[in-house]
């Protein structure tokens, strides 16, 4: 199959075009760069594309801002890499059974072990029937104060399963500022 390339160029618009043995012009915006990239019969003028190319101006221009801002977004979420995730869950391990020992004798209550996880919309869960905690791998980036509130709210419904007036009430009486914290924790986390 004889296929030949070239670069076309429409103001701020390149366009790599590959003519090959096809009938039909096909356009395509690449996902991971935003190039332009146009398949076109053999004999196909460059007039002609850049007649069908800039027909489709405003489609390419919308595509390549959405690639661009999905792009902005990738590069601001820190990448952590398997070392340093492993470090990271490490030493949140290590906080998480601290708070745990510290605070089950003083609320009276013993957990199952807990588990550190990637979860999407909770910083912590508790199976009430067997007592075991999970806990949001995204607290470790959190600070310390953020965690222990997580650690007691959690412990908590060991004491009462659900959030009603007396849950609130007991975590107020072993955490004090668990309503600021609270706020803490979703301002910095929630975002």
């Amino acid at each position: 199959m004889r296929q030949t390339d070239c670069m076309l160029r429409i103001e701020d618009i390149r366009i790599h075009v590959r003519r090959k043995n096809i009938k039909n012009m096909y356009l395509r915006v690449k996902e991971d760069t935003g190039v332009v990239e146009v398949s076109a019969p053999l004999q196909m003028s460059d007039r002609k594309i850049l007649c069908f190319v800039n027909e489709r101006r405003d489609w390419i221009k919308e595509a390549q801002e959405r690639i661009a801002e999905k792009k902005k977004k990738e590069e601001a979420t820190p990448v952590i890499v398997p070392f340093m995730e492993r470090e990271m869950r490490r030493n949140l391990k290590k906080k998480l059974t601290a708070y745990i020992k510290g605070y089950e004798p003083v609320m009276g209550v013993k957990s199952n072990g807990f588990t550190i996880k990637k979860m999407k919309t909770r910083w912590g869960s508790c199976n009430v029937k067997t007592g075991h905690l999970n806990f949001n791998f995204a607290l470790s980036q959190a600070p310390d104060e953020c965690i222990e509130y997580v650690v007691v709210h959690e412990l908590t419904h060991l004491l009462e399963p659900s959030h009603n007036a007396r849950f609130w009430g007991l975590m107020e009486q072993y955490l004090p500022d668990a309503r600021q914290l609270r706020k803490e924790l979703n301002s910095i986390l929630l975002k």
